[in-house]
């Protein structure tokens, strides 16, 4: 008598961070569409917006890649390694067309992968950060370390290049650790530890620190506040500040940045707004490979009516990125570009007996 295996358990979808995830990838989108146009003469509030969103959205976004990272595994490092090459191809393609660049410059951008292509920095970074992070679990201190080796790394003008992004990778790494971390001390999975964050209480201290932060940020960019420090991908130098000013300035950012992400996420629903939607927070990676081919569309046929009222452009980005989200989320795309998106590398792997 031969008895059935018993099913693998499927997790319960996590309908509160997943709608967290849908927040922050429409944030992306909303970000990158205004992203061109916010230092137009006039378009303070457009400025000030960005500064917000930027404050908040990467650094959410790899929290929550960190949260949902589970174990180093080979095949899945290889997929994204797959994933960045074929995307990486497809945009120095589309960027040689709009550009219009010869053969030789198309030539010459395939041949020189390693250099990302704008978004496509982030999946260099999935990659570094699988790849390290069990290096820096065995540390006594590992998201300290983390800390210091990005503060270390944008001291330097001289210690890093754009190859691989990795002076973005390693400024953003503390975000993508302190999510593994936060995961693997159940603070965010306990039920009573959840209700007591999402009530009333809880909602209300979230609003309020959040709306905190964004005055803030809006009277520090009113002042002169640089957003290429939200980019982290500058050293100190480049920005005319001492070491010390610049080390300040960077942890402050991780600072608020930090506590920001869990603000935002104290008032984010836990219910369920319906299969679509969860599909959204299910699909945000497809969503941030396809977006940028369409922001740069947006940016180059956009009038400049538009571009040069703020009210109109952040009324347009909002909805341009509503329907974004919900389109390049919908099962049809994805199915029609599931070999882009999801690519089948069995094929490089040994079979096992």
């Amino acid at each position: 008598m031969t008895v059935a295996p018993k099913p693998i358990p499927v997790p319960a979808y996590d309908h509160w961070l997943g709608n967290y995830k849908v927040l922050l990838i429409f944030t992306v989108v909303f970000g990158h569409l205004i992203e061109t146009f916010r230092n137009l003469d006039g378009n303070d509030s457009v400025q000030i917006a960005y500064n917000v969103i930027y404050l908040l959205h990467m650094p959410a976004f790899i929290f929550m890649s960190g949260y949902f990272f589970k174990q180093v595994r080979p095949k899945r490092i290889i997929s994204f390694v797959v994933l960045y090459f074929i995307w990486q191809s497809i945009h120095e393609v589309y960027l040689a067309y709009a550009n219009d660049k010869t053969l030789e410059g198309l030539i010459d951008g395939l041949l020189h992968p390693l250099v990302p292509s704008w978004t496509l920095w982030y999946l260099l970074g999935i990659i570094i950060w699988q790849i390290v992070t069990p290096g820096f679990l065995i540390l006594r201190f590992p998201l300290l370390i983390s800390v210091a080796v990005a503060l270390l790394i944008n001291a330097d003008p001289g210690a890093i290049t754009n190859f691989l992004s990795l002076q973005k990778v390693i400024s953003f790494y503390p975000f993508f650790l302190m999510g593994y971390l936060v995961k693997e001390r159940g603070w965010l999975a306990n039920d009573g530890f959840r209700d007591r964050l999402t009530g009333p209480a809880g909602r209300l201290v979230g609003l309020v620190v959040s709306l905190t932060i964004a005055i803030f940020m809006a009277i520090w960019t009113k002042n002169g506040f640089d957003t290429a420090w939200l980019f982290y991908r500058d050293t100190y130098g480049e920005f005319e500040v001492s070491l010390l000013k610049g080390a300040a300035t960077q942890l402050f950012l991780y600072a608020v940045s930090t506590v920001m992400i869990f603000s935002v996420l104290l008032i984010v629903p836990r219910r369920s707004f319906g299969e679509r939607f969860d599909e959204i927070g299910i699909q945000t990676l497809a969503i941030y490979l396809l977006h940028s081919f369409i922001v740069r569309l947006f940016r180059d046929s956009l009038p400049p009516a538009i571009a040069e009222s703020p009210f109109l452009l952040i009324g347009l980005g909002l909805l341009l990125a509503t329907v974004l989200v919900f389109v390049l989320s919908s099962r049809p795309v994805v199915r029609i570009l599931r070999p882009l998106l999801s690519p089948n590398v069995n094929w490089l792997f040994k079979k096992t007996s």
